[in-house]
């Protein structure tokens, strides 16, 4: 078959310009091509015959006023493929689509149809593990691996075939591993032949993500700096201790000569790497003072910055703990002709709970704003599971449906306390198949990826995909995987906590420690959705009325089903042989883990409405309940232990700041049965 796609350039020099983009994306349909055993041969686009005697592919870049650049067509015409792209990125992504079409179903069952995307932007949250907001193992065992060229090649190859269009890169201070301020040549603690290597590679990032049609931001969370930034410019160590000390705080934003350093270093960033797209940071967190005040130290730093170097770079501007009017009347409006973005966690930490989250309307994130003058970026954080595999594109859909709003401009998506970089927690196994924990976490990534560009993707894209995986066991994986979401989805519905560090629901931990039975009875559920708590809802009954929205029984109903689901595709997938290695394998542990750990869920919801129940009948019947509940989840707890300890390496989690391993707290699923029998009525 022969691809028409190449672009003259009628220059001396070279002999075509066709850019990377298309470049990569023919590179993959090639791929797919050669694997069904078809021979391939590339040509020139004007040599493209009008009615060509045998099949053949026809890419053109067709830019179009009004037509995102990132859109494309495919039709069939006398013979010819036709894939028309509205800028090189729409054709690249073009190219994928009738890449994964062949893959799956051979060159004959190619679709025709108008592609666009839904979310203009569609991006990662990466933390770099450097000068990291809190440290633990996900980022300590991680340095080594993003130090790796190889590393960000895959992965933003990988971003890339899944329409992902921008990677923001997060460091409290990123400007201290890569560069050399001349006006503060001792201003960090890294020594410069590091430095020098950092920015090697980071030239090197850069400028591949710009060749895959992606914008990369770097994001600092303001006025952070070290030990050895301070001693550089002649201050005291101390005041770059991490102590959270506001008097401290307070010292570094009002000094002059740390806003100057922040100038020059902003400044020496964007010089550096001209493939940077932008800059992003907060007027919060680590600062003192009101709004405004934060926001000066912005203003003084930052925005001057910008002015200095003279030319449009585009902003993000989070809005955590701050004030989103404040941001765009004193900073973002004065970034003439440039692109600039307002920042807010759309779930706060917890996607994976409910599609609609109301939190801006219940923090009144956009009151007194102009919103006409305002372009937004959600914050999708996903500190709800990171060990297991699964995600939910039904759930996804309509999560992206609800950010359609005239002033969001699209999202990206992560985590505060880890990173799927380097596969660091699996225990050495010969299934261990893969390197990167993004390639075992490929289901989350394709999809929020994919679905951002277009939520109304058929089921049939996911089924297809898992079966030319999986072959006969696709369906099921996709099934229980996909059920395993679900009950962590309304798990973070019916006991909502806003932040990763005070609740991880994959691990039941907080800093605080384990969370008990009792706090399952006095916890709370997601606001302003519609779900009705335990208390509000035991009270109802006893009262005899019926509340009206989401139940805790609506809740455990679904729970329930979806158990259902997760133990009919551990049968089907137990029965193959086949099954029981490789990848295969570890998929049917997660499973396994997904079934234990819904139904340790499902015995501790109960138990925990039997005792509000007999906290306010005195009934013993109730107490009775629920001991035998929660005993019948400690059976659970030790399956879904015994699947971590035979699966998974314990890590120490930064945020948390305990050490994840379920086998580590089976004493703490033990004392609910305790702390249920001394539970006493009290009138």
């Amino acid at each position: 078959m022969i691809i028409y796609y190449r672009v003259h350039d009628y220059s001396p020099v070279k002999e075509y310009d066709t850019p990377a983009t298309v470049e990569y994306g023919v590179q993959i349909l090639e791929q797919a091509l050669r694997e069904r055993q078809i021979p391939v041969y590339l040509d020139w686009v004007d040599h493209c015959p009008f009615s060509p005697e045998t099949l053949c592919i026809c890419v053109r870049t067709r830019p179009q006023k009004g037509v995102s650049a990132e859109s494309f067509a495919i039709r069939r015409e006398n013979n010819r493929i036709c894939l028309d792209g509205g800028g090189d990125v729409g054709t690249m992504y073009g190219l994928f689509e009738l890449a994964e079409a062949v893959r799956y179903h051979g060159v004959e069952q190619i679709p025709e149809g108008n592609w666009s995307p839904f979310l203009e932007k569609r991006g990662v949250k990466f933390n770099l593990p450097f000068q990291t907001y809190a440290e633990g193992d996900p980022f300590i065992k991680n340095r080594e691996t993003v130090k790796k060229v190889a590393f960000w090649r895959d992965y933003i190859d990988f971003l890339a075939r899944n329409r992902y269009n921008c990677l923001s890169l997060w460091s409290e201070n990123p400007f201290e591993m890569m560069l050399e301020l001349s006006k503060y040549p001792e201003a960090s603690g890294v020594p410069a032949e590091e430095r020098r290597r950092n920015r090697e590679l980071f030239t090197k990032i850069l400028a591949h993500a710009r060749a895959r049609g992606i914008q990369t931001y770097m994001i600092t969370w303001n006025v952070r700096i070290s030990p050895g930034i301070a001693k550089g410019l002649g201050l005291p160590g101390e005041l770059g201790a991490r102590d959270w000390d506001p008097r401290s705080i307070g010292l570094r934003q009002h000094a002059e000569v740390i806003k100057d350093y922040f100038r020059e270093a902003i400044k020496t960033m964007i010089y550096t790497f001209p493939d940077l797209t932008g800059l992003g940071t907060s007027n919060s967190e680590e600062m003192v003072g009101t709004a405004e005040e934060r926001e000066q130290w912005v203003v003084d730093t930052y925005l001057a910055a910008l002015k200095e170097v003279g030319y449009p770079i585009p902003f993000i501007h989070r809005t955590n703990m701050s004030n989103g009017p404040v941001a765009q009347e004193m900073f973002l409006s004065q970034c003439k002709d440039a692109d600039t973005y307002i920042s807010w966690k759309y779930s706060n930490a917890h996607m994976y709970s409910h599609p609609k989250p109301q939190f801006e309307k219940l923090m009144h994130a956009w009151d007194g704003q102009d919103m006409n003058d305002v372009q937004v970026l959600y914050t999708v954080r996903n500190d709800d599971f990171h060990n297991l595999r699964g995600c939910d594109p039904v759930f996804l859909a309509e999560y992206f449906k609800g950010m359609k709003k005239p002033w969001v401009k699209g999202f990206y998506w992560g985590a505060d306390c880890y990173i799927w970089a380097g596969e660091f927690q699996h225990a050495p196994n010969s299934h261990l198949q893969w390197e990167h924990a993004y390639q075992k976490h490929w289901m989350q990534f394709v999809m929020l990826g994919r679905l951002g560009y277009d939520p109304e993707l058929p089921e049939t894209v996911w089924t297809d995909m898992f079966t030319w995986c999986y072959g006969e066991n696709g369906q099921s994986v996709y099934n229980g995987l996909t059920a395993g979401v679900r009950i962590l989805c309304g798990v973070n519905r019916l006991f909502w906590i806003n932040y990763d560090f005070q609740w991880h629901p994959e691990s039941l931990l907080s800093t605080t420690g384990f969370k008990t039975v009792a706090d399952f009875m006095e916890g709370e559920p997601m606001p302003g959705v519609g779900v009705i708590g335990l208390q509000e809802y035991v009270t109802a009954k006893l009262a005899g009325k019926t509340p009206q929205g989401e139940t805790p029984e609506d809740i455990f109903s679904l729970m329930e089903k979806q158990i259902a689901v997760l133990e009919d595709s551990i049968r089907s997938v137990e029965s193959d042989p086949e099954a029981h290695a490789g990848e295969l394998e570890c998929i049917l542990f997660d499973l396994m883990a997904w079934k234990a750990l819904g139904r340790y869920y499902l015995c501790k919801f109960r138990a925990a409405s039997d005792l509000l129940f007999y906290r306010q009948t005195a009934e013993e019947e109730y107490k009775r309940q629920a001991v035998a509940l929660l005993e019948e989840g400690l059976s659970h707890w030790k399956e879904l232990a015994e699947m971590g300890n035979r699966h998974y390496l314990p890590y120490t989690m930064p945020r948390v700041r305990k050490t994840f391993g379920w086998g580590l707290y089976t004493g703490e699923a033990a004392r609910d049965i305790y702390l249920a029998k001394e539970m006493q009525f009290v009138k």
